[in-house]
Order: C-alpha cells, then structure tokens, then sequence
C-alpha cells in the first residue's frame, strides 16, 4: 500500500457535528473531537511528518448540505488527503423535520456520496478514507439502526470500488458499546464522549495504517 499521507500534505475532515467537534470555538479550528485527535496522534507518533490538518465540519449536515458547500469547503482547498463521514442526520431526520431538513432516502444518499467522491477524484484528492456513519441510539435496536447498517454497507463498496480508504467507525463503536457497556462512548446515543472520539481517531489511525 502507498504511503496515504506525506509531509506537506493538507489532511481536510468533512462532515456533520461529529466531524466538526465544536471546531470554532477553538484557536486552531480542529475542535475538541476525533480530529484534533487525530492532528495530535499523527505528531506524536511521526514527529518528522509535516501536514495540515483543516475541518470543516458542520452541526446538523446530511449529503444533501455537504454537496452543496463542496466547492467552497473542499475543491477550493485543494486538499491531498480528504476524510468524509456523513450519513447520520440523513436518517436522523426520519425522526421528524429539522430546520426544513428531511429524511434522505437511501436512493439519494448513494447518489449524493457518489458525487461527493467523484469531484474530489477529479480535483485531484489523492488519498480518500470514507468513515462509515456511526449510530443513533446506543440500544441499535431501531429502524434508524437499519438504515445506518444499509448506509456504512454502501460507504464500504464504495470505497473498495474508488480505490479509498474505508474506516470502520459503526462497526467500531458498536463492538465497544457490546464489549465494554460501561464506558460512556456517547453523550447522548450519537455524539461521542471523548473516550468515543479517542476511539475514532484510533480507528481512522489504523485503518490509514498509521
């Protein structure tokens, strides 16, 4: 496998409020979440290895809102390394309305990510790791839960079929809600605590080969 990050690369995180971790009320605009986490692992285990590391980010986001902002917020960046993790307000809003927000059928989230990921190829992203949508509710035992599975099922053949990286996030955390149920993972079923968020950045790490 190529080295999927080099120095002077600028590593770019996408996504909902996961991703974006409260990332504005921070100096370096990485937030408090999985991605500075991540920033920070990278420094500490190759000191030498000199990137950026941008995020944007943004509470509430489904694909439908990522698409739109994709010129601005990735293409224009020109990033070298891109992450996506999306999909859990595209089935969250099953639950009802947000802000004039609707539940994204699954038909369109394909074809949503599918865009997504063919004008990062085009602008010339050369490593992509696509993290799979994590949950909802802790119990996983709801219909959001299968719409999730449906989805991180999609993210995986995605990544295989566009020569990117697929990280594990669902399949992750759900293991350490099952295996160690008494550890908090989340605040509230979605948002990961920090011990959640360490277990993200752990597992994109690994699953970058890093």
């Amino acid at each position: 496998m190529a080295t999927p990050i080099r120095s002077n690369d600028l590593i770019l995180f996408q996504g909902d409020s996961i991703t974006d971790g409260g990332r504005c009320g921070t100096g370096d605009g990485l937030g408090n979440g999985y991605v500075a986490m991540v920033r920070a692992m990278l420094t500490a285990r190759n000191p030498s290895l000199r990137v950026r590391v941008a995020n944007r980010g943004v509470g509430g986001d489904r694909t439908v809102e990522l698409l739109a902002r994709w010129r601005a917020d990735c293409l224009d960046l020109r990033p070298q390394v891109l992450s996506i993790k999306i999909g859990v307000n595209d089935v969250w809003r099953l639950r009802g309305e947000w802000m004039g927000q609707k539940f994204v059928p699954f038909a369109d989230y394909c074809a949503n990510y599918e865009k997504l990921v063919a004008q990062a190829r085009e602008a010339g992203v050369r490593t992509l790791a696509l993290v799979s949508p994590t949950t909802i509710a802790e119990e996983n035992d709801s219909a959001l839960a299968a719409h999730l599975d449906e989805r991180a099922a999609f993210v995986r053949k995605l990544a295989r079929r566009t020569g990117a990286v697929y990280v594990p996030a669902r399949e992750t955390l759900l293991r350490a809600l099952k295996t160690q149920p008494g550890v908090r993972w989340t605040t509230d079923g979605c948002h990961p605590s920090q011990a959640g968020h360490a277990l993200l950045a752990a597992c994109w790490l690994q699953a970058m080969g890093l």
